[in-house]
């Protein structure tokens, strides 16, 4: 794909509120969930380990209502979904800020912070669904690199404001972010509709999500998903773990490491995407778990910001080269009747990844400190491998940009 054939302002109208939407929504989100660990650790006086626990389950409710998420669409419409995730969100902040104006106890954060799963697990495939209907099949990668680099651009503002806003009160940043997804869901009112009609909505049964699994390619691809997500949930939770306690990183340097993720993919997403247009999916998702490896593996290595800041330059080049292609052959191998359901589908397994990786890889810091990092490259790369396994099953047709 030449340069020359890419002109990004023919994108439908709404890809583009899309884009805006998910931006905003990031900002509010990446204000709050970076520093709720802190709160409830150093402020609230909480464990560590339950700490983890409420993280860990509250993303694995949320794993699960990805597929809800993914489901309903098909049923009741991309809009109707859309609305009551982002209804839901608003209320979850609301109660968050209560919580911490009134120092609840530890177990309402465990249920807030899985409402707010629920929320983000309904809504949270939805603009990739709704890029899918209204984008050609030929344009659908750089959509979904487009929507990233929304997303991204409101994660590399987001924690930032939040530490200032920690600074001030806690509870300001949850009402913040309540305002923010007030905006995105009358944005959602006013200028998006539903992009297909519905049919009749039929009694759901477990042989619907059975269908997933007679499909072998798109079980396998899901599955290597969420070995991946295990992998590249590293990034967060253990690397800042390690950063402080063995490379002796400052809280600042540590949210400059991840500033430089967020800055990247707002900056260098869619070159990465034009250079890796010519590999198959499967071959660019490989490549990307491939720098996954090596990132992650240089950690053992590091024991400076400048040394660290190498790998996750590395890891958020892995990023780009794995995120775009991994939506497009998840719209690729769905039809417009269960797309809903195969976004859901591969959304929980994804979530599940980033539920299970940081407990795993907590663990192995704690008994193996910088050897565990030669764990996480010895996977990325079985993984890498997996992958020409996977181009073996997908067909030709479905693991090409165009169809």
């Amino acid at each position: 794909m030449s340069l020359s054939k890419i002109h990004i302002p023919e994108y439908d109208h709404r890809l583009w509120i899309l884009f805006f939407g998910m931006g905003l929504n990031q900002f509010g989100m990446s204000i709050v969930m970076p520093f709720i660990s802190i709160y409830l650790y150093y402020y609230q006086g909480i464990s560590a380990a339950l700490v983890g626990f409420a993280i860990f389950f509250s993303s694995f409710i949320g794993s699960i209502f990805q597929l809800v998420g993914g489901e309903l669409c098909d049923r009741i419409g991309r809009r109707s979904t859309f609305i009551v995730g982002l209804v839901t969100l608003i209320i979850s902040f609301l109660l968050l800020a209560w919580a911490v104006s009134t120092r609840a106890p530890y177990t309402y954060y465990i249920l807030i912070l899985s409402m707010t799963r629920v929320a983000t697990g309904l809504f949270r495939p939805i603009p990739n669904i709704i890029a899918a209907d209204i984008v050609p099949p030929e344009k659908r990668l750089e959509a979904f690199a487009l929507l990233r680099i929304g997303q991204n651009a409101g994660f590399a503002l987001g924690p930032m404001v939040g530490g200032v806003m920690a600074l001030l009160s806690y509870s300001s940043m949850f009402y913040f972010t309540a305002a923010t997804s007030s905006v995105y869901l009358i944005i959602i009112l006013i200028f998006i509709k539903d992009t297909r009609t519905c049919a009749p909505m039929s009694k759901f049964t477990l042989g619907d999500i059975g269908s997933i699994t007679r499909d072998r390619a798109f079980l396998a691809f899901c599955l290597l998903t969420l070995c991946v997500s295990v992998v590249y949930s590293q990034m967060y939770s253990p690397l800042s773990v390690y950063a402080k306690g063995f490379a002796g990183l400052s809280e600042p340097e540590i949210g400059m490491l991840f500033a430089i993720n967020g800055i990247m993919v707002v900056l260098l997403q869619f070159v990465v995407t034009r250079v890796m247009d010519r590999f198959s999916l499967t071959g660019s998702m490989g490549i990307g778990v491939l720098l996954y490896a090596i990132g992650f593996g240089l950690v053992a290595l590091s024991n400076s910001f400048l040394m660290l800041g190498l790998c996750v330059f590395i890891v958020t080049l892995g990023e780009l080269s794995y995120m775009p292609p991994n939506t497009t052959l998840t719209a690729n191998m769905s039809t417009e009747q269960n797309r809903g359901r195969y976004q859901g589908f591969n959304g929980l397994l994804n979530t599940l990844g980033f539920a299970v990786g940081p407990l795993l890889g907590g663990i192995l810091i704690d008994r193996l400190g910088g050897l565990t990092w030669l764990i996480v490259m010895a996977s990325g790369i079985t993984c890498a491998v997996a992958f020409i396994y996977l181009k073996k099953l997908v067909p030709n047709e479905k693991n090409n940009i165009v169809l």
